[in-house]
């Protein structure tokens, strides 16, 4: 697909499996490339987040996920890898300031996002994208 042609779009441009910063881009730019590639769009918003737990409950509570949902690391994966099952071409993930706590520290950060890597990769075995932005 030509990159300047009307129909790309710029979420195209992106790995369809990617965990990654924010950086430059925009949460209200990610909101729209998701709306004009019809994926969908979560944005967990974890200001308020001191500890690992608050984050997985900031992340149950922006997907919706079941009552079930108890918040560690292995629930998270479970409900992340039953996404697709819902359908559509792909998810733009926001994970929008998570903490620098003593109790949310590096290695904290560092299993979260490795959950959402494994779970990318299931994605991908089902054909559907699923991008992960942080900060």
């Amino acid at each position: 697909m030509n990159p300047n042609s009307n129909s790309a779009k710029p979420i195209d441009q992106m790995p369809a499996q990617t965990v990654r910063s924010l950086g430059a881009l925009e949460v209200d730019e990610l909101r729209n490339w998701a709306a004009q590639a019809d994926h969908r769009f979560v944005l967990a918003e974890c200001s308020d987040c001191v500890d690992k737990g608050s984050v997985l409950k900031a992340i149950g509570r922006a997907f919706a996920f079941p009552d079930w949902y108890g918040t560690n690391l292995d629930a998270l994966y479970d409900c992340l890898t039953d996404l697709p099952e819902h359908g559509g071409p792909g998810w733009v993930i926001v994970l929008e300031r998570l903490p620098a706590e003593p109790r949310f520290g590096a290695e904290e950060r560092a299993a979260l996002l490795d959950v959402f890597r494994d779970a990318a990769d299931v994605f991908a075995g089902r054909g559907i994208g699923m991008r992960v932005f942080y900060c």
